[in-house]
């Protein structure tokens, strides 16, 4: 059976795989973001190794699902912004039809994509409904109910990150004030943590991060469960996601997913962090919904939006 190539843009470099029907990435590879030449230095890289792999691209690939950070305008193919990319109504898929010609090409954004990689053979592969979440160095997401990506009238829909009153502490560079993502994003939570620490050693944080040369998630979470998980830590960690948690009570309500899906670079802790998570949900979610909601961790890393990016083209969902 013929192959599906899908790729996912970032912010530095694009990742491609080949898919096949099964969710199965047979061949992949980062290739580095060319600024001058980015689409055509990905065709032509991406020729290159699917010619080493000993795919005939005319022949074994089938059609090509593209994911692409920014608001993707879901009707015209078109990047309406992408700060990462410097992106300001750029019309992506004619730029894609016209370099990979005599193929199918289906363009997504990444978070979606993330969510459809983890729907089709990730962490919501036994589900029918998700609430996907990316915790990093900002806070996205994405939504899949009875099946169907939900992508919103413009193809926005699961911007969890920017709008609403979630909390009262910090600005956001959006424009906007007092969204989530200034005061629940990995980078902030790391801050925080610092703040706290090298401003009050007499707090009781200091002494679990005493040889600690970097503050980031990372070593926040190796901190953490290398000192068996003091309440401490898991604490602070609460307060500091209480704006999160009250965002996903209200998707849980609004939508009533089976799962929620935690990706980026806060699902490295693991369980650790569900643990946490359910903890702090619990709080603010009505009995009804409680010990139904399974909380879980992205499975497929960064191959989710490969796999999703893939799985959207198969599925030849049009704009």
């Amino acid at each position: 059976m013929k192959k599906v190539l899908g790729i996912d843009l970032g912010g530095t470099s694009a990742k491609v795989g080949v898919v096949n029907q099964f969710g199965e990435i047979e061949k992949s590879l980062i290739i580095k973001n060319d600024s001058d030449n980015l689409l055509v230095n990905i065709y032509n890289q991406t020729l290159i190794a699917l010619e080493n792999w000993g795919y005939d691209y005319a022949i074994d690939i089938e059609r090509i699902g593209f994911a692409t950070p920014g608001f993707l305008d879901h009707e015209e193919g078109i990047v309406r912004i992408s700060g990462n990319l410097g992106w300001r109504d750029f019309d992506l898929k004619s730029q894609l039809e016209a370099i990979f010609v005599t193929k199918p090409i289906s363009v997504l954004n990444d978070a979606n994509a993330a969510a459809l990689g983890e729907f089709w053979t990730g962490a919501a592969s036994t589900y029918n409904s998700e609430i996907f979440y990316t915790l990093g160095t900002g806070i996205g997401g994405a939504i899949v109910i009875d099946g169907k990506l939900i992508s919103g009238e413009n193809g926005f829909a699961g911007e969890f990150g920017h709008g609403g009153h979630m909390q009262t502490k910090f600005s956001c560079n959006c424009g906007l004030r007092y969204c989530l993502e200034p005061s629940a994003s990995v980078v902030r939570i790391a801050n925080e943590i610092e703040k706290e620490v090298k401003n009050n050693p007499r707090s009781s944080l200091t002494k679990y991060f005493k040889n600690i040369k970097e503050f980031n998630f990372k070593s926040i979470s190796e901190a953490y469960i290398k000192a068996g998980k003091p309440v401490e830590i898991k604490d602070f960690l609460l307060d500091s996601w209480k704006p999160l948690f009250s965002h996903m009570s209200i998707m849980i309500g609004a939508l009533n997913p089976k799962a929620i899906i935690i990706g980026g670079g806060a699902s490295a802790m693991g369980q650790p962090l569900i643990e946490i998570f359910e903890e702090g949900l619990s709080p603010f979610i009505l009995n009804i919904y409680k010990g139904k909601i399974r909380i879980e961790i992205a499975k497929l890393g960064n191959e989710a939006g490969i796999v999703g990016a893939a799985y959207y083209a198969i599925n030849n969902w049009e704009y």
